[in-house]
């Protein structure tokens, strides 16, 4: 059975498009793969909020972890 070791990279977005994504976010993700780093998964970090007119709070996810994973050679 193969043994894995794991990589975490945080990163922030903006307002939830494409655009507002990190400029580099797609060469780290490729270099990543150049290493033999397999994306798994992708995850917000939820965290604060706001309120609005003081009736409700309302998170804003801006925060991610994208998980990714390689066989452990050792």
């Amino acid at each position: 059975m193969p043994k894995y070791e794991y990589k975490l990279l945080h990163f922030k977005a903006g307002l939830g498009t494409a655009s507002s994504l990190p400029y580099d976010l797609n060469i780290k993700f490729d270099k990543l793969g150049q290493e033999g780093w397999e994306y798994v998964e992708m995850q917000p970090i939820h965290g604060g909020g706001f309120f609005f007119f003081g009736i409700g709070v309302f998170t804003s996810t801006r925060k991610f972890v994208a998980v990714f994973r390689r066989e452990d050679e050792h």
